[in-house]
């Protein structure tokens, strides 16, 4: 590299820094705190979201940026827990084989018995902006001028969620967020930083379309506590044998000892002939259990009285009274 090329790099490099440092101090921005939480977490797969904006440059999947940045955040509240990445891939996989007809909806593995979630957040970008006016990431400035005028950002997302055992929506929710602010353009931090560049990081944080992204981010994070507090939390049955019920759920969702706990037997799905949807079924409720013992990712149960003469089995739904 010559002198002059090199002094550039060197000048190029001390604008974004100083530039980001400016974008700190003025908005004085840290992780958001969420309220101590000690109630029952459901399990939950966020999937990759689509990506419906046109000419990101370099081809960076923000899709599957955003949902991570979500899935943090998600994390930090303690309220949920979440699938993890493999057991995502293999959900969606058993997607795409189900839109090619290679697995039968009737009999073929449900997305729950795959992820073990009770249910799914999916999502799709719809704006993702770093310049006033038009669409995608606009590389019209020098990296001075993109990192040192002041730009603005927008942000749209749009969100499921979504029953894994009948694909019925619970709830949807459109977050749109903007940022009008000094700092380095995404087009900026994308160019220095190449291949190390990271959605979530510290130097993508430091953009304006950094701060709309976790605007954006904060709503739905918001729209999802509250949405899953109408969701009755709820497990199923390992196994069961006489004076025992084993529970798919353990300390890992906040499930504790002494908890009481009841059984419904969630009898034959009801597939639509012409859809091939599962509608759910007629669930029966079969009676109470009692926790007696939590381990990291199950939890042993004791059958109470009114148990008596009936019969607990695998896959057995169980839920707080």
């Amino acid at each position: 590299m010559s002198v002059m090329k090199l002094a550039k790099h060197i000048s190029a490099v001390l604008v974004l820094c100083a530039a980001s440092a400016v974008w700190a101090a003025d908005t004085g921005e840290e992780d958001r705190t969420y309220p101590a939480y000690g109630g029952p977490r459901h399990v939950v797969a966020v999937l990759p979201f689509a990506n419906r904006v046109q000419n990101i440059y370099g081809g960076y999947e923000i899709g599957e940026g955003l949902s991570e940045m979500l899935i943090t955040e998600l994390m930090r509240t303690e309220r949920f827990q979440l699938v993890e990445r493999e057991i995502i891939g293999n959900i969606v996989q058993e997607q795409e084989l189900g839109m090619t007809g290679l697995t039968n909806a009737q009999t073929g593995p449900k997305t729950g018995q795959l992820s073990g979630a009770q249910f799914m957040i999916r999502g799709a970008v719809t704006e993702f902006n770093d310049q006033a006016g038009g669409g995608g990431l606009k590389l019209s400035y020098s990296k001075a001028e993109a990192s040192t005028k002041s730009s603005k950002a927008y942000v749209g997302i749009d969100v499921r969620l979504v029953d894994n055992a009948t694909g019925q929506i619970y709830a949807s929710y459109n977050a749109h967020a903007e940022a009008v602010s000094r700092g380095a353009s995404l087009a900026a931090v994308i160019s220095e930083f190449g291949e190390d560049f990271k959605f979530g990081a510290s130097h993508f944080k430091n953009t304006p379309i950094g701060k709309a992204t976790r605007n954006a981010l904060e709503k739905i994070v918001d729209f999802i506590i509250a949405e899953s507090a109408n969701i009755p939390w709820q497990g199923m049955l390992i196994q069961a044998m006489p004076g025992a019920a084993y529970i798919n759920r353990g300390a890992n969702t906040n499930l504790k000892s002494g908890d009481e706990l009841v059984v419904f037997s969630p009898g034959i799905p009801l597939i639509d002939p012409e859809t091939g949807f599962n509608l759910g079924s007629v669930e029966k409720r079969v009676c109470t259990i009692s926790v007696t013992e939590v381990r990291d990712k199950f939890s042993i149960a004791a059958p109470s009285a009114d148990c008596a003469g009936q019969t607990l089995k695998r896959g057995d739904i169980v839920r707080f009274p």
